[in-house]
């Protein structure tokens, strides 16, 4: 069996049985939560971009069929099952959605947390802070934009920026015919005024601009000038 690629936009896989449970018995959703439904387990390595000296450990999950007691219909529900077993993201009527709702909540609550270990590695430890963004071009001349990331595929860095808009706005869109693309170990989640969602495509509208594409948790996928985009993480 394939592993899924979470960070690929992925969805992991099921199991009706909870996952490196210790009992001599395997547990089931409806023994633990008194409903229906599936296991799942995110492994540490998830959300991609991390720093080399931040891991995490895989955890599980479970995706539950539960009522709506208000419309009295069904939906489904993930739930953390080593933790403190409280919802992750948002209930939907389709399992899908509601695992990859779990996962974004996942991957904010993950980066955050980085994003506490970075300050206090700079503000406590005294340590070097790592540029948030950098630009550089790798040797096909294509621009790349490493984004909160510790990989070293891109050489001769140009440009350090403290924002994605700056990067774009101040270096990216001078030279609108060189051909770009994000760091592919980078944060892929793009925020933008109109919402938040993972990355689907990068390329340069016609007027030369980078634009990033994301999907909104309804499906619904949007085009953004890069020099807009609130954040990457």
């Amino acid at each position: 069996m394939t592993t899924p690629d979470l960070n690929a936009g992925d969805l992991p896989h099921l199991s009706a049985d909870r996952p490196r449970h210790r009992s001599s018995t395997h547990c089931t959703t409806r023994e633990l939560f008194g409903h229906d439904g599936q296991f799942f387990t995110v492994p540490g390595t998830f959300p991609g971009g991390m720093p080399d000296h931040i891991g995490f450990t895989p955890a599980v999950y479970a995706v539950l069929r539960t009522p709506n007691l208000g419309t009295g219909e069904d939906e489904f529900t993930v739930r953390d099952v080593d933790g403190h077993r409280h919802t992750l993201g948002t209930p939907a009527p389709d399992r899908g959605t509601a695992v990859r709702s779990a996962l974004s909540a996942l991957a904010d609550d993950r980066r955050a947390h980085a994003q506490r270990v970075e300050h206090n590695r700079v503000h406590i430890l005294g340590l070097a802070p790592v540029p948030p963004v950098r630009i550089g071009h790798i040797d096909t001349g294509t621009c790349v934009v490493p984004v909160r990331c510790s990989c070293l595929q891109v050489e001769g860095l140009a440009a350090h920026f403290e924002h994605v808009s700056l990067a774009a706005g101040n270096w990216l869109d001078e030279t609108p015919t060189t051909p770009w693309e994000i760091c592919p170990t980078s944060p892929t989640r793009v925020t933008a005024p109109s919402g938040s969602g993972p990355l689907t495509a990068t390329f340069r509208n016609a007027e030369g601009a980078a634009v990033v594409e994301f999907e909104h948790p309804d499906g619904h996928r949007e085009a953004v000038a890069l020099a807009r985009v609130n954040d990457l993480a």
